[in-house]
């Protein structure tokens, strides 16, 4: 019975700790892939803050976008830091609004270059 407690509140604590597991998509062209990885949640509130990771490539730039009907609302300059192949902290991202944003990631990989968009829902 003991046993069956502690399991259910690791499985509780694991499930509102925020986006444990990467989020990550790919290219069809190139097979590169994009991922981030943060341990809270982000909000409109707070400075958000995540790892980045990318596959076989080069890193050319990561910013935050949301479409909003005809016009799109982007952040400021975000800080992007490496810190091992292909591995980025990236710090300064501001959410200002509620919704579906993207974090664009442009990397470049030998004469292609390539943009891809990581989905993120800010709730609150």
């Amino acid at each position: 019975m003991k046993l069956i407690l502690v399991l259910l509140c690791v499985v509780f604590s694991l499930s509102v700790m925020g986006d444990i597991n990467p989020v990550k998509t790919c290219s069809q062209t190139t097979k590169v892939c994009a991922a981030y990885q943060t341990d809270v949640d982000f909000t409109t509130t707070q400075e958000g803050r995540f790892r980045l990771s990318l596959s076989e490539a080069n890193l050319l730039k990561v910013d935050l976008w949301m479409q909003m009907g005809q016009h799109g609302h982007g952040s400021s300059p975000l800080k992007v830091t490496p810190v091992a192949p292909g591995e980025f902290d990236v710090t300064k991202a501001f959410f200002v609004m509620r919704g579906a944003w993207q974090i664009r990631v442009t990397y470049k990989l030998g004469s292609v270059e390539e943009t891809l968009i990581i989905p993120v829902m800010i709730k609150k």
